[in-house]
């Protein structure tokens, strides 16, 4: 029988793993890839639409841990517009999806084009997630966001069970942004 945390735990990652089937635009294929594409630049910018410092640290936290592998430089722009990756959280995201949003461009090496990706609020609540839960989901979130595929791997960032990227992590993105500069 699970405990509390075990339950949390399950439902997060079942959240997850419906949430990425909703992530649209980049079809995933039955190759054993650890990334589904890259943007066509290590410079990525990123934009958190988000008024809540609470949650603007959150993302922060997930940016610069992603930040420190340097593989990608993610930088911050002020113009939502002329962000590659927006980030941000919904009172709840349309399907119950713990991740909303979705992925544009055809994936592979360059073809991501954007990112738009949410949290949802209402289910972190109902499940009475803690904050290291939301700074887990915000870090694979932003995994997912710059490309790399999700795992059942609990070492990983992107199984929402890690508080920061693991070493395979990073081979797996410098795997995804091999040859781009």
């Amino acid at each position: 029988m699970l405990n509390h945390k075990g339950l949390i735990k399950f439902v997060t990652m079942l959240g997850i793993g419906v949430s990425l089937l909703g992530v649209g635009s980049v079809t995933a294929n039955a190759s054993s890839k650890p990334y589904v594409g890259s943007f066509p630049s290590r410079k990525i910018t990123y934009h958190i639409d988000s008024t809540s410092k609470h949650w603007k640290n959150i993302w922060q936290g997930a940016i610069n841990s992603w930040n420190s592998l340097h593989v990608v430089k993610l930088r911050a722009t002020k113009k939502a517009s002329k962000a590659d990756i927006r980030l941000k959280t919904k009172k709840n995201v349309e399907g119950h999806h713990l991740i909303g949003g979705e992925l544009g461009g055809p994936g592979g090496r360059g073809g991501l084009f954007f990112a738009n990706l949410a949290l949802n609020r209402k289910l972190m609540s109902d499940v009475h997630d803690s904050e290291k839960n939301k700074e887990m989901n915000a870090l694979a979130t932003v995994g997912q966001a710059i490309g790399l595929a999700g795992t059942n791997d609990h070492t990983s960032a992107l199984s929402s069970f890690a508080s920061k990227p693991s070493a395979k992590d990073k081979a797996n993105l410098k795997l995804a942004y091999k040859g781009i500069k």
